[in-house]
């Protein structure tokens, strides 16, 4: 395999790039202050990245997955297809053929240096989910490095990278706005030519997994927490199969402490109902097919929301958590409207992850403390309590 370019393929978004295609130049997403280059130089960059010290990122990242030893005499064909290019990254899906099956990872590569810094962040967030109730529905990671890529006079300029599994068949997916400015709809960014519209019931499983899987991942002592998160940054995908819904969670940028818990009850009780209040509001927040107008979902999405937390608290417990999810949802329903406006308060500077998202979260802190309340209380809940 070493220097057999030809079993190297450079893919866009599925299609096979021609000449034409290599010289366009890679999106940026939403960031300006991105390198520069062409799918040429990025493709170029990735190949030479993966084929160090006769393919080793590959075969060690193989070996993880499948735990027995592999050669690059065993990849006969590599195809790396460009998907996605954000904020922070560019993503590739990288498909590897051994001798009777194929083999799928994310590429995640980060060109300019900041973005580097925080590719290393979330290589180890990745690691420290590993071990948490959440590890089966966020990638695993698989291998982190360093390449460089060649700039149009030539230069060599360094950029990171690291491979983790990929989970085959979900997709992205955003809200959508209606007539009058609020979500009215979520696509999935599937094959389709449109994509495909959630039914309410479908959203409304999306809403409850998406909660449920980012409490999962909480730690119940100190209150470390995936942090931020955002829905127009794709961190979750989708698949949906008839009428049922699978979520996962791709990105995993950070993990921070909201507010500090302690030795007391009301302490600890402080640092989960930060929790829960970020989680309820941030799920609201979106743009528009992902990268345009920022949108705001209404409140039927909230009751979800709160039975995927009650969900995941009582499936993230440890044997020793004093606390049930019907402890729980007691104590959250004894907060009225003005008291939850008065945690969002506290919590303003959390609940804003993009710099423009100030002016929502002033306009929509209040309205979203009454239907928080609201929901509280006039939710269904019975089913998921413990």
């Amino acid at each position: 395999m070493t220097g057999a370019t030809s079993a190297v393929v450079f893919c866009i978004d599925g299609i096979p790039a021609d000449s034409e295609a290599l010289r366009r130049r890679l999106p940026t997403g939403l960031t300006s202050d991105a390198p520069s280059m062409n799918y040429r130089q990025y493709f170029e960059a990735l190949r030479e990245a993966l084929e160090q010290k006769d393919w080793k990122p590959l075969c060690e990242s193989l070996e993880t997955l499948t735990g027995t030893p592999w050669a690059s005499k065993g990849i006969s064909r590599v195809c790396m297809d460009s998907v996605k290019h954000g904020a922070l990254y560019h993503v590739a899906k990288i498909t590897v053929q051994g001798k009777d099956q194929s083999y799928a990872f994310v590429m995640n590569s980060a060109m300019h240096p900041q973005r580097q810094k925080a590719l290393k962040q979330e290589w180890k967030t990745l690691h420290w989910l590993a071990n948490t109730p959440v590890a089966a529905y966020v990638p695993r990671g698989l291998h982190v490095g360093q390449g460089v890529w060649r700039d149009e006079e030539g230069t060599t300029r360094p950029f990171g990278f690291f491979l983790a599994t990929w989970f085959e068949g979900f997709y992205e997916w955003h809200m959508e706005k209606g007539a009058e400015g609020t979500a009215a709809t979520v696509r999935v960014w599937d094959e389709s030519s449109t994509g495909t519209v959630l039914s309410s019931t479908q959203t409304a499983q999306l809403m409850e997994q998406a909660a449920y899987l980012l409490t999962l991942a909480l730690d119940r002592k100190d209150f470390f927490q995936i942090y931020p998160w955002h829905h127009a940054a794709g961190d979750f995908v989708v698949a949906v199969d008839d009428r049922r819904i699978s979520v996962r969670l791709i990105s995993t940028r950070n993990r921070a402490v909201l507010m500090p818990s302690g030795p007391l009850f009301h302490e600890r009780f402080s640092a989960l109902a930060a929790f829960f209040f970020v989680l309820t509001f941030r799920m609201r927040v979106d743009r528009h097919q992902g990268t345009e107008d920022l949108v705001w979902a209404s409140a039927h999405w909230l009751e979800p929301v709160v039975r995927g937390f009650l969900r995941g608290w009582t499936d993230g417990a440890s044997t020793h958590e004093p606390l049930t999810a019907r402890d729980i949802l007691s104590l959250l329903q004894a907060f009225d409207a003005s008291d939850w406006e008065a945690v969002g308060s506290v919590l303003q500077e959390d609940l804003v992850v993009d710099a423009e998202e100030g002016p929502l979260v002033l306009k929509r802190l209040q309205e979203h403390a009454k239907d928080l309340s609201d929901v509280l209380r006039q939710g269904t809940y019975q089913d998921v309590l413990m």
